[in-house]
This record gives structure tokens, C-alpha cells and sequence, in this order.
């Protein structure tokens, strides 16, 4: 009996340990079928896709007078099986603190247009071809996690602000004596952010210091109604001297683009368990080397439904068409466009 009583005190030791540890994720993925009807892309291809799944791990710890510790580790995991960006500490891992005066984090963090501004993007993708058309991963190309530290304000009557200086993840010392590289790979992202009554209104502008003479520079305004089972969304991008967009990623555009501009709207309607939605983006033709370049824009339009089968597990289908550039004409030299279309059919699962 007292064998048994120092066992069960021995086990129960970890519990204690770890109780201000929350553990946290979502798996989810599906079946994507994805058709190509141009001179390169002729054909459809099958695939296993991720939709971003991930696990965490954070905490908290209270320090008093109203400041407490805050920390997490979180990572990327794949139903289409291990990649190089999948592993420990892939996503948002930081350290911080937290109180009146708002949050700090240092570390591995997201900025403005990662955290905050993926509003319009009500889809879930991540991996496959299919995710270029039934996702908005072109018009949210630049949003993303790196090394630096974060600052979020207090919230103001419906009003709060931040801002993330990103260091450069490739820095090294030998920088130290190459003076005009040593802040190549920086960035300074800031954002506010409006929320009441279900309206919202959110901006972003970045700076971001790149191997050319000039500075990239990205604007992003996101305005909507998101309350009572309806979701209404409207954004606007703007790139200044930014890399050139390129939907099919095989490089034909390539290089740096003097100006960019994108928008899209987004609509969802809650009915019982069915969520219908339907979200509609362009991309003008954009001016490299301070010519525009014809084709070089892209339509897309993205119609699906979630259906919630438990509060934490969701069924997903969705179809997207996209148009954009996708070869060169061999006797002109000039972009001719091609459509994308791809069906997805799966789950989330949120623990």
C-alpha cells in the first residue's frame, strides 16, 4: 500500500509541474485535384495536402502588479509527410512580457500582415499545386515570421497599434566590416488595427532592406463587417520595388517589380452548420524596370463551403480558378497567360 501511495505521488509530480502549460494545435488537410489547360501545364495531378497544421506549447507566468511572463514555442506538422519547412520551433516562438502597457515579445515572431491582416483570407491551404488557386497565397506572398522583437499596444477604444523590427535571419559577423550590408535582411513592419460592434479596419506598412539601391515598401489596407453569421471583406496591396509576383512560381516573371497593386473581396454567410464563401482577387500588370509588363496580373476566383461537424472539427471543400502568366512566347518574347483550376476535399481538426 505505501509502495502503491509513493507511486501515484511520484507520477502526480510532472502534472504539477507542467500545469501552466497549455498544449495547443490543428491538424488538417485533404485531397486536391488540380488541372492545368495551357501549353505547360496540360494535364491534372492528385495530391495529399497539408493545410497548414501546427502544435504548441505556451505559458504564462504571473510576476505581479499586473506583469506576468509570457512564452511559446509552436511548430509546423504535415499530413503530406515531413518537408524542410516543417520541425521544431517553425512557426511563432517567443519570450516576453505583458502588462498595462501592452506586449513585448522577442524571437521568432509574425508581423503586421501575418498576424493581423490575413482577414481576407478565410481558406485553408498550404501545400500542393492547387494552393495558388484556391487560396490568397499570391496576395499574401510577403507575410511572414522572422528573428526580431514586436510590440503590441494596449487596446484604446477599439483602437491598437504595433510595431515589429525584424533582424536579418542570415546575419553574420563578417558583416561586421562590410559597412552598407549590415542591415541587408531587416525589416520594420507597423500596424493599427480598428474593431466595433462587428466593423473592422486594419492597416499595414512595411519597410524592408533588400540587396538593391532602393528600399521595398508594402501597404496593406483590409476593411470589413464580421459579426451576426455574416463575414464581408475588402482589401487593397500596394508593393513598391518588392520581388514581382509570380502565381505559378516557375519564374517567368522573376526580378524586381517598380509597382504592384492587388485587391480582393471576400464574403462567408453562417447558416446552421453550413458556411458558404466566396472570395474574388486581382493583380494589375506590373511595371519592371519602369515598364509595365503586359499579362503580368492575374484573376482568381475561389467558391467553397465549411461544414462544422463538432465545435472542433470542421469538413472543408473548395474549388479556385486562377489566370495569371504561365509561359513565353517563344517568337515574341512576351508572358502569355494559362489557367490554374484545383478542387480540395478535407478536415480541421482545432485541440
Amino acid at each position: 500500500m505505501k509502495k502503491t501511495l509513493i507511486a501515484l505521488a511520484l507520477t502526480a509530480l510532472p502534472v504539477a509541474a507542467m500545469a501552466d502549460v497549455v498544449l495547443y494545435g490543428q491538424i488538417k488537410g485533404g485531397v486536391g485535384v488540380t488541372f492545368g489547360d495551357s501549353d505547360t501545364r496540360d494535364g491534372s495531378i492528385t495530391q495529399m495536402e497539408d493545410y497548414g497544421s501546427r502544435i504548441g506549447f505556451k505559458g504564462e507566468e504571473d510576476l505581479g502588479n499586473g506583469l506576468k511572463a509570457i512564452w511559446q514555442v509552436e511548430q509546423r506538422v504535415s499530413l503530406a509527410g515531413a518537408g524542410a519547412s516543417e520541425g521544431f520551433n517553425t512557426r511563432d516562438t517567443f519570450i516576453g512580457l505583458e502588462g498595462g502597457f501592452g506586449k513585448v515579445r522577442a524571437g521568432y515572431v509574425s508581423d503586421q500582415f501575418n498576424e493581423n491582416m490575413e482577414t481576407m483570407d478565410i481558406w485553408e491551404y498550404r501545400t500542393g499545386a492547387g494552393a495558388a488557386a484556391r487560396g490568397l497565397a499570391t496576395m499574401t506572398r510577403f507575410d511572414g515570421r522572422s528573428q526580431g522583437v514586436r510590440y503590441d499596444s494596449p487596446n484604446f477604444g477599439g483602437f491598437d497599434f504595433n510595431i515589429t523590427h525584424q533582424l536579418s535571419d542570415s546575419a553574420t559577423e563578417g558583416r561586421f566590416d562590410k559597412p552598407g550590408n549590415d542591415d541587408m535582411g531587416q525589416s520594420t513592419i507597423v500596424g493599427l488595427n480598428y474593431e466595433n460592434s462587428g466593423f473592422f479596419g486594419k492597416v499595414g506598412y512595411g519597410v524592408y532592406e533588400t540587396a538593391g539601391d532602393d528600399e521595398g515598401q508594402l501597404v496593406r489596407v483590409e476593411g470589413g463587417y464580421d459579426a451576426n453569421n455574416l463575414f464581408v471583406g475588402l482589401a487593397y496591396q500596394y508593393a513598391k520595388d518588392m520581388p514581382a509576383y509570380d502565381a505559378y512560381g516557375n519564374g517567368l516573371i522573376g526580378g524586381i517589380a517598380d509597382k504592384a497593386h492587388e485587391a480582393a473581396v471576400s464574403v462567408a454567410y453562417t447558416m446552421g452548420a453550413v458556411t458558404p464563401k466566396i472570395t474574388y482577387a486581382h493583380g494589375w500588370d506590373q511595371k519592371i524596370n519602369g515598364s509595365d509588363v503586359d499579362a503580368s496580373g492575374y484573376d482568381q476566383v475561389i467558391i467553397g463551403a465549411d461544414y462544422a461537424l463538432s465545435k472542433r472539427t470542421t469538413a472543408l471543400v473548395s474549388a479556385g480558378w486562377m489566370n495569371s502568366a504561365n509561359s513565353i512566347n517563344t517568337q515574341t518574347g512576351e508572358l502569355e497567360d494559362g489557367d490554374l483550376y484545383s478542387v480540395g476535399v478535407g478536415l480541421r481538426h482545432k485541440f
